[in-house]
């Protein structure tokens, strides 16, 4: 990683380390800790042998290389991260300085890409320590929500989410402002579909940590019409989730939005592409709905098409 003066086989072995980690956990590397911190610093840094060598002026090959060579140095950070939670804070505030100036000119865009989807990666996988670093990643956030570039956009309303999430009272500030810019991804504007699921998924993650600092009777009419997700499943639990915790709970905001969220669920559980988890939560949320408002329940099950009311009633009589 230090030593070989090719960037195809440095970034060969970083990924190779990262799979390592994730394969077979935090007690594999653990000898090799902080040694393997010192590279990654060294690589972030751009001081290893394989970034020393001057190339006769930066071709594109080059380029590219070096852009392989940081999407895989980026991506040991939240491998770390995974393994060993809170516990990466002391490794990762070394490396957060480094990791930041690729956010910088004269960097190319793909490098703010590259800082934005690993602070969101380490936001998630390292939980509340990430509060220290907030003042610091909320501006580009904010500014990333806005850019040009859909991948740019996705990875900025992730961020945004997980921030909030574990950011604590130091994200409580940037509320209004994070609301203001997802509303925009919400809006006809918005051309990507991932896009829209990632801020769907913010929302979610921002609803359940401060309900109480949202405007709820403003932002679950959007969040609503925004479902359902459309093509990244994998915000589906949190967004899902999320609905069904307001239903279960029979929050005031959520109850004028029952015959909406009613449309919502029953295409997810007759999507190919959601788990079963999500459609048997799903279904406890409408059995909940049943049991409390049987009455007010049945006109608007009955104006589903047959093939959307059957697959909710076998999902909501599951116990």
């Amino acid at each position: 990683m230090t030593e070989d003066d090719d960037k195809e086989v440095v970034a060969q072995a970083c990924m190779s380390v990262a799979d390592i980690v994730k394969d077979c956990g935090f007690a594999a590397i653990e000898p090799y800790m902080l040694r393997l911190a010192e590279v990654t610093l060294v690589l972030l840094r751009q001081e290893s042998s394989c970034q020393q060598v001057e190339s006769d002026g930066e071709d594109d090959g080059d380029i590219d290389h070096d852009e392989v060579l940081m999407d895989a140095v980026s991506d040991l950070l939240p491998a770390f991260a995974k393994v060993m939670g809170s516990y990466f804070d002391p490794i990762f505030a070394k490396l957060f300085d480094p990791l930041m100036k690729f956010a910088k000119s004269p960097h190319p865009p793909q490098d703010k890409t590259m800082v934005v989807a690993t602070l969101a990666e380490v936001a998630q996988e390292m939980g509340a320590p990430i509060s220290a670093y907030v003042d610091k990643i909320m501006p580009l956030v904010l500014k990333e929500l806005a850019s040009s570039d859909a991948t740019n956009r996705r990875n900025a309303a992730f961020c945004a989410g997980e921030i909030c999430k574990n950011g604590g009272a130091a994200a409580l500030k940037y509320y209004g402002d994070i609301l203001r810019s997802l509303h925009n991804l919400f809006s006809n504007s918005e051309s990507d579909d991932a896009v829209r699921d990632n801020a769907a998924g913010a929302i979610a993650r921002m609803i359940m940590v401060q309900p109480q600092s949202i405007p709820l009777n403003q932002v679950l009419p959007v969040f609503i019409k925004a479902l359902p997700l459309k093509e990244d499943h994998e915000e589906s639990m949190t967004v899902y989730g999320c609905v069904c915790g307001l239903l279960l709970s029979s929050h005031p905001q959520i109850l004028p939005l029952v015959p909406d969220v009613i449309h919502v669920f029953a295409q997810v559980v007759v999507s190919p592409d959601e788990s079963d988890e999500v459609k048997t939560n799903i279904g406890k949320a409408i059995s909940h709905l049943i049991s409390v408002y049987g009455q007010q329940m049945q006109p608007i099950l009955s104006a589903l098409p047959p093939a959307h009311a059957n697959a909710l009633a076998s999902f909501a009589s599951r116990r």
